[in-house]
């Protein structure tokens, strides 16, 4: 028994590097952990083999929440891999069980979100096809995508945004950003991260706090998310989730990816490349708020009247909608409800520290009725004097926008000093998908025509964070980051040094 141990031990020794690469690149994630502590010299071979930034996405459904997580959390982990984040995007089901139980598996170290969304798209851990579910259509199976990176140079960590009653939007905002600026000072010699991914609560607070993100943060600073939901955080080296006090709620975690400053000089470069789907065309009828007011509740919406741009009567709510009826009469997707684009002039500052700005935002709100009285849309913070135009979902934009984006993907990696795509994820508005498309995986077709055999994911949400660039006739050039029945492509590259 001495002596085969002793043969082994030899025949372990008696490896070269390659081989032992070779046969350490295939363990899962935890037996290689354990791999690189055998000794220094196979802890430079494991150390060598994480020297390339990974992304990897799982997708897992079961009636049994518990199963649906280990299994998503098993395929996330059956290569090597040391997490630096993990995100887990469930249609149903208790978060905190599935909060608890990654942690566990993964361990503290690594920040961790939890969020409750529309849908899911992405590849099945089960068989690596790519599938799309809806929370609609899950049958009330619990839904999954669980996405493990390990990014090497970039620090991450969640910054929450949590308000409390007496606490206004502009505090916490102002807060929110300077508590990004703290861990940007405290981990890189950057000013501002390289990439925020949020998570929002469906709450009135949401929309303004990442709209002043949108005019704090540099324009290099990528920015996507989901607007509206529900989400749980870790942060690094945390143990659990922070319990709430009485009157405070939480409004947004905000995933940050920092440069680090720790960064070996031979390391090659991570970086965040964005590319957006749009899928709204205008209607030629502009407005102007005549009168707004505004409900708070749960669910907020805004009752309202107009004028025509020009004219001076005053128009209700039917009325309103008529004028929309009757440009869209024999339109298939007017069933669909229309949006409107409401222009907000808002002046920006973030404390006391600057000169506010005036910034142009184009924000929509979905139509949900009209009377006599007041047309009603979804959401709030429109004000009397703003102007808007009717938008509405458009099939054959949506189509041909898809395909910039894939000729857009396809051009980043024909470049000469072409960079390896190690991850991508997507934030599709929950009005897309194979229902509105008539055909299924539509919005993963960007990923799966360039990058085949890349384990991508991506949400549905009901409201797509993503940054752009909005001209309007007549207008001058305006920022916006939020969107709807729109796709929000998120990759990620790499280039050796």
């Amino acid at each position: 028994m001495e002596k085969s141990k002793k043969t082994d031990m030899s025949f372990i020794a008696s490896m070269n590097d390659d081989l032992l690469q070779n046969i350490l690149r295939r363990l899962p994630a935890k037996p290689f952990a354990f791999a690189s502590c055998v000794s220094r010299s196979w802890n430079i071979v494991c150390n060598h083999i994480l020297s390339l930034p990974k992304m990897v996405s799982a997708f897992s459904r079961n009636p049994d929440q518990l199963k649906a997580v280990e299994e998503a959390i098993d395929k996330a982990l059956s290569e090597p891999i040391r997490p630096d984040f993990v995100i887990a995007n469930v249609t149903c089901g208790n978060m905190e069980d599935t909060l608890s139980l990654i942690t566990k598996r993964v361990g503290t170290r690594a920040p961790v979100v939890v969020s409750l969304v529309a849908g899911i798209l992405g590849k099945e851990a089960c068989n690596d096809k790519a599938v799309e579910v809806k929370h609609d259509d899950t049958s009330h199976s619990f839904a999954i995508l669980l996405t493990v990176g390990y990014l090497p140079g970039i620090n991450v960590d969640v910054v929450p945004v949590i308000q409390a009653k007496e606490e206004s939007e502009a505090m916490i905002g102002d807060k929110f950003v300077m508590d990004i600026r703290n861990f940007m000072s405290e981990v890189s010699d950057h000013a501002a991260p390289a990439c925020l991914m949020l998570f929002g609560e469906d709450t009135h607070a949401t929309e303004p706090i990442i709209r002043k993100l949108d005019y704090a943060m540099p324009a290099e600073t990528i920015i996507v998310g989901d607007q509206k939901g529900e989400f749980l955080h870790k942060r690094a080296n945390e143990v659990r989730t922070i319990q709430l006090h009485k009157d405070e709620s939480r409004v947004l975690a905000g995933l940050i990816f920092a440069r680090d400053r720790h960064r070996p000089i031979e390391a090659g470069r991570v970086q965040f490349h964005t590319a957006i789907s749009r899928g709204m065309s205008r209607v030629d009828l502009r407005y102007k708020v005549a009168n707004a007011v505004n409900s708070l509740p749960r669910w907020p919406a805004t009752l309202m009247t107009a004028k025509r741009i020009g004219e001076a009567e005053v128009l209700n709510g039917e009325q309103i909608l008529d004028d929309i009826e009757a440009s869209l009469l024999g339109n298939p997707l007017w069933e669909a409800g229309p949006y409107i684009g409401v222009m907000k002039r808002r002046k920006y500052s973030v404390g006391l520290e600057e000169k506010p700005k005036i910034i142009g935002s184009l924000v929509f709100h979905q139509v949900t009725g009209a009377d006599e009285q007041y047309l009603t849309v979804k959401g709030a913070g429109i004000k009397t004097g703003d102007h808007f135009q009717v938008y509405i979902p458009d099939l054959r934009l949506a189509e041909a926008s898809l395909s910039d984006v894939s000729s857009q993907l396809r051009n980043m990696m024909s470049k000469p000093n072409r960079q390896e795509v190690v991850g991508g994820f997507v934030f599709a508005g929950s009005g897309r998908g194979d229902s509105f498309f008539g055909r299924p995986n539509a919005d993963s077709s960007p990923f799966l025509e360039n990058f085949p055999e890349l384990r991508f994911g991506g949400v549905f949400c009901d409201g797509e964070i993503g940054r752009g660039l909005f001209v309007e006739e007549e207008e001058s050039s305006s920022q916006g980051c939020l969107h709807v029945v729109s796709s929000v492509y998120l990759v990620v590259s790499y280039a050796c040094s």
